[in-house]
């Protein structure tokens, strides 16, 4: 028993500053990915990272998503998730506004690249005058990099060019080879996705638009900064491990180099130019 008040006192905090500490450490994270192909292939190519990360953490890593890129944006900005995959227009103000942190992005630039069907007889973007084009959801990096494109080619919108927006890249894809749409824009790993699974080539590249750095994984400001290092050495390091590399392989995924704010001005350079 303690018997003098003061020592009681000094106990009491320092079993409540334990406590605290311990729940923390047994708080499951949010894992979250951007939603640019179907959720079960989510899960198939991000679950094995989110057990990486529980063992890299010492704590449960909860892998989710949502069926939509507005909703993925939604609980970015109610900052819900601890780690986060997303895509590079998301991460400005997932950044400035809701405290998220970069670690690391794929090497690489992420351009959005408008396909055709292998035997389409469209050649240029000029062609697509009259046409159908797909996109993920308009909020996705790939839609707006295909706007900026036929822009560029002096296709605005409402002009000549009916534009398609899905649920996400792989049924953007799906809808040119059923003939619902002349053109589909993606992005390269989407589009390896699809054909690694159909067999052989089934599309051609019409055009690729200028590119940008790619998706990243983030992590909220509430993650310790020694979490946050552990996170980032542990992606960097999957090229050099043996489950790191059935995770890049399962995925077809480039590995992964550390991120850094500034690399992610030219999208807001966009932003502000597009306003």
């Amino acid at each position: 028993m303690v018997r003098d008040p003061a020592r009681a006192v000094l106990c009491a905090i320092a079993l409540g500053f334990f406590a605290a500490g311990a729940l923390a450490a047994d708080r499951t994270y949010e894992f979250g990915v951007f939603p640019y192909l179907p959720q079960t292939k989510i899960h198939d190519l991000y679950a094995p990272m989110a057990r990486e990360f529980e063992a890299k953490l010492g704590r449960q890593v909860q892998l989710g998503s949502r069926t939509g890129f507005a909703a993925f944006g939604e609980e970015l900005r109610k900052e819900t998730y601890d780690i986060a995959f997303v895509q590079p227009f998301d991460y400005v103000d997932a950044h400035d506004r809701h405290g998220y942190l970069p670690l690391a992005r794929r090497s690489g630039d992420l351009e959005a690249l408008i396909v055709v069907r292998h035997d389409s007889p469209l050649a240029s973007l000029q062609d697509l005058r009259g046409k159908v084009v797909a996109n993920p959801p308009v909020e996705a990096a790939v839609s707006q990099l295909t706007s900026m494109a036929l822009l560029e080619a002096g296709i605005p919108p409402g002009t000549g060019v009916r534009r398609d927006f899905g649920k996400n890249h792989l049924t953007c894809l799906r809808s040119v080879l059923i003939g619902a749409a002349d053109a589909c824009g993606t992005a390269e790993q989407a589009l390896r996705t699809l054909e690694s699974g159909q067999g052989g080539t089934r599309f051609r590249i019409l055009h690729k638009t200028a590119p940008i750095p790619h998706a990243l994984f983030v992590a909220h400001k509430r993650v310790s900064k020694r979490e946050r290092d552990a996170l980032l050495k542990t992606i960097l390091d999957w090229p050099n491990t043996e489950e790191g590399r059935r995770i890049l392989e399962r995925g077809q995924f480039v590995p992964f180099v550390a991120a850094t704010d500034v690399d992610y001005e030219v999208i807001r350079s966009y932003i502000r130019n597009r306003k």
